[in-house]
């Protein structure tokens, strides 16, 4: 009796085998506007993460990102390498997690005006991630639910100055454990 009031009240309990993963294919995102003295804005954002754990069991895992953004029909691309760690990730059905990052890219997802490097613009685009969020198993433990909140620094360098765009972002996501 006691069992099946465990499976009724904790389904994700039930489901959880406790897999040690090796990867992890995270996709996420947000979609949001806002307004301003300028008008209003729209955007979308996606990201892909393979996050790699070298250590079987201990929730440490190497995530390069790749982040695409659309801002009122213009586009970002960005790429970072994040650390992550996973407070017991394979043990338990909801795992709290956080990360940090250092990247690069040719635009600010969020921000309108955006900003583009290309030729004719000398603007070079660096981007610091730190966030945390929870993980919530499903799929037999095989899939995660992501629940994010990421904060973000941009600096855009200019030759004369370098200006910074900071973002607090919820994203949601799904990640796969293989």
């Amino acid at each position: 009796m006691k069992t099946f009031l465990v499976v009724l009240l904790f389904p994700a309990l039930a489901f959880c085998q406790g897999f040690l993963p090796r990867w992890e294919m995270s996709a996420s995102g947000d979609v949001n506007s806002f307004s301003n003295r300028s008008g209003n804005t729209q955007y979308v954002s996606l990201a892909f993460r393979p996050g790699f754990y070298p250590l079987l069991g201990e929730g440490l895992s190497i995530e390069p990102e790749l982040a695409y953004g659309r801002t009122n029909g213009t586009d970002a691309v960005n790429i970072s390498g994040n650390l992550s760690y996973s407070l017991g990730i394979g043990y338990w059905p909801i795992v709290p997690f956080v990360l940090v990052g250092y990247g690069v890219g040719d635009g600010i997802p969020f921000y309108q005006p955006m900003v583009r490097t290309d030729v004719t613009n000398t603007t070079d685009i660096s981007l610091i991630n730190a966030g945390g969020g929870l993980k919530v198993m499903a799929l037999g433990g095989r899939g995660l639910l992501r629940l994010e909140f990421r904060y973000q620094m941009f600096n855009e360098k200019y030759p004369a100055y370098t200006d910074h765009i900071f973002g607090r972002r919820i994203l949601l996501g799904f990640s796969v454990l293989l």
